[in-house]
């Protein structure tokens, strides 16, 4: 995956995303709110050595005080000063407990020791760094004592601790940049495993995943489409409708030499748009002035006549037994298509569709119409589309948006590359208006200039004429 590929899934899972963000920082919130107020006051200590009678001698001192200071840190922590500080001050908890909360620094290249106490309450806190310096103080003196009484190191507070006014815990800005950091993190890894396990066909970029074949149409969804699927009946300049006639364009240019004249209509799985999509290709070839023969041919769950209006007692079927001549059937529509029904429904389809009566019926309407389109079945539902494919001059498959998975998809177009099926090409259906697999095409519709914008633009034409004059 490149980083567009990865922008992609982002974009597809953004709510994902961004509902996986607002979680963390959330929970983040809400454990700031309830955690206990921690505050930290900080008292700082110089030690020295007893002066010298020499520059020697205030040197050696300088170099045992920077070799002895981070030791000196670490007594800080001990029993011997912290059982002090607890009897001193009275506490009620023991030296080991109180050694959690107490830490001794020293800053690089220095003699200092920073004394921090971490507390609920600020004065306190500030009270119990300010007796660890003390007790710490005399400790040191006790240890560095000499013969003569006197102590070697001293320990001098540069700095007594104060009560502070903010709480050092919790970090209010740490916590939160934390969980949005966590929560960036963890939506896009939730982002990449859902687009992962969705193997759902959305796009462009998910048909490339599965095959090489082109992809030579993409239409809008349209939700009204189910109610009103003759888009070029009732917006013939709509978007959607253009994309109509884009694919008619596209079947033309696969082979423009030697264009495909019977076209097989199929999907992989039902529910994909197959008719709706033959009946209105069939349509904008119509609108060019070819003849075009619109063949009803799921013989199994047919849907065409129904979204045409049309009705047909007898059709398809009666035609491959030899019960009727098709002239007898053909259903004229609009300009030069005329539409063939399916008949009755057979009890073998399969058997019809492949039988030497329906190459023959092909090998005819081929002669009399430019173009014959067949709406099948879907290719993994039956074999008839399968059959149907090698009697045709070319296939071509819709893809539903959302509809079909990837990999039934690799096994429909498997399942006519076995029987060396033409394949033109797929057409995704029902493609979002919005999103990373929206519908490229502009959907401003391009509609023919209404009378108010002629005669507005006739005037502007006119003003701009009469300046030009002046």
């Amino acid at each position: 995956m490149d980083l567009n590929d990865y922008w992609r899934v982002l974009r597809r899972a953004w709510r994902t995303f961004v509902a996986t963000i607002l979680v963390i920082v959330a929970a983040a919130a809400v454990l700031t709110a309830v955690s206990p107020r921690e505050y930290l006051a900080t008292s700082q200590l110089y030690i020295s050595t007893g002066g010298g009678d020499s520059v020697s001698d205030l040197a050696q001192g300088g170099s045992f005080t920077q070799r002895q200071v981070t030791t000196y840190a670490d007594i800080i922590s001990t029993p011997l000063v912290l059982d002090e500080v607890v009897a001193s001050l009275g506490l009620s908890e023991s030296s080991h407990s109180l050694a959690q909360r107490v830490t001794a620094t020293v800053p690089p290249e220095t003699v200092l020791i920073d004394v921090s106490v971490t507390d609920r309450d600020p004065v306190q806190a500030a009270t119990i760094a300010n007796a660890v310096t003390a007790e710490f103080s005399s400790a040191v003196e006790d240890l560095e004592r000499v013969g003569t009484g006197t102590s070697a190191v001293k320990a001098t507070v540069t700095r007594p601790a104060t009560a502070p006014t903010t709480p050092a815990s919790p970090n209010l800005v740490r916590n939160f940049s934390l969980a949005l950091a966590l929560g960036v993190l963890a939506g896009g890894c939730l982002s990449l495993v859902r687009d992962l396990f969705d193997a759902r066909v959305k796009g462009e970029a998910d048909v490339q995943r599965v095959t090489d074949e082109p992809v030579i149409g993409a239409i809008a969804f349209d939700k009204d489409a189910p109610d009103h699927p003759l888009v070029l009946e009732i917006d013939p300049h709509s978007p959607r409708s253009e994309a109509f006639r884009a694919l008619r364009t596209n079947l033309l240019y696969v082979n423009p030499d030697d264009p495909a004249r019977t076209l097989l209509v199929t999907s992989t799985v039902p529910g994909e748009g197959k008719s709706t999509t033959s009946v209105n290709l069939a349509l904008t070839m119509a609108e060019t002035g070819a003849t075009v023969c619109l063949i009803e041919g799921d013989l199994r769950r047919p849907r065409m006549l129904e979204y045409m209006g049309l009705e047909s007692a007898a059709g398809l079927t009666d035609i491959l037994v030899g019960r009727v001549e098709p002239e007898d059937v053909l259903q004229p529509y609009v300009g030069g298509l005329q539409v063939l029904g399916c008949g009755a429904i057979p009890p073998n389809p399969s058997e019809l569709l492949g039988s030497a009566a329906m190459e023959r019926l092909l090998e005819r309407l081929a002669r009399d119409f430019d173009y014959v389109i067949i709406d099948a079945p879907p290719v993994l539902a039956v074999t008839d589309a399968a059959v149907l494919s090698t009697v045709v001059d070319g296939t071509m498959i819709v893809v539903g948006a959302g509809v079909v998975n990837r990999d039934p998809l690799g096994r429909a177009i498997t399942t006519l590359e076995r029987v060396d099926a033409n394949i033109l090409g797929l057409v995704l259906n029902r493609l979002p208006i919005k999103g990373p697999d929206a519908y490229s095409y502009s959907y401003e519709s391009y509609r023919p200039e209404t009378p108010a914008e002629n005669r507005r633009r006739s005037r502007s034409s006119r003003r701009q004429r009469s300046r030009a004059k002046g």
